[in-house]
């Protein structure tokens, strides 16, 4: 597992494996209304980790034309069969590199909570973890709140992507929101949040 020198964040590109997370895209009808900056930002990405708060299974579909896709449910979600879609939690194995995802971190309440930062109160983060994801983890992608986030907590990488499409109070009225990439090469990672800005704005 890598240690806490291991993950930083930044950008490491050079030979990496690249995922890009999403979260929070609240598309509605057939699902295929991405903004193309979307999609264009997400070009050249191995795989996209979706974080919940879809709405609908069809931005899925979209989201594949760029790259096969992995999600959580978020509240409202459809569900689907198959491995595509998890119910509540997922951990996604990249070099080495393990990735829990959850929409809402404090998901079951009281042993983590999420305003400004990570916190895990009295209990060992990493027995919380383990216990949430059913095995230790090196990172943890979540939602929910529409605010993009990346810390270090006790030796573990959290990230909050952010939403592209319905950004939180700090990104001015009408503006793109963010999305996050993780860069995985032997093992270690590296982070990064990346704003999304209209191509004719």
């Amino acid at each position: 597992m890598p240690s806490t020198g291991d993950a930083w964040p930044g950008v490491m590109r050079v030979d990496s494996t690249r995922i890009s997370v999403v979260s929070d895209t609240h598309e509605q009808g057939d699902g295929w209304g991405s903004p193309p900056e979307l999609l264009a930002a997400l070009e050249g990405s191995d795989l996209i980790l979706h974080c919940g708060d879809l709405d609908t299974l069809g931005v899925l579909d979209h989201l594949e034309t760029i790259a096969p896709v992995l999600a959580v449910r978020g509240y409202p979600d459809p569900r689907e069969d198959g491995d595509r879609l998890a119910e509540e939690t997922r951990v996604v194995d990249v070099d080495g590199v393990k990735i829990g995802m959850v929409h809402d971190i404090r998901l079951h309440g009281g042993a983590v909570n999420f305003t400004h930062t990570v916190e895990f109160g009295r209990r060992d983060p990493a027995d919380v973890l383990a216990q949430r994801f059913g095995e230790p983890v090196d990172v943890v992608c979540f939602g929910d709140t529409h605010h993009e986030y990346i810390g270090m907590v006790a030796g573990t990488l959290f990230v909050n992507p952010g939403s592209p499409t319905r950004p939180n109070f700090r990104h001015a009225a009408g503006e793109l929101g963010t999305f996050a990439n993780l860069d995985v090469k032997n093992g270690v990672v590296s982070a990064e949040i990346r704003k999304l800005w209209r191509a004719d704005g």
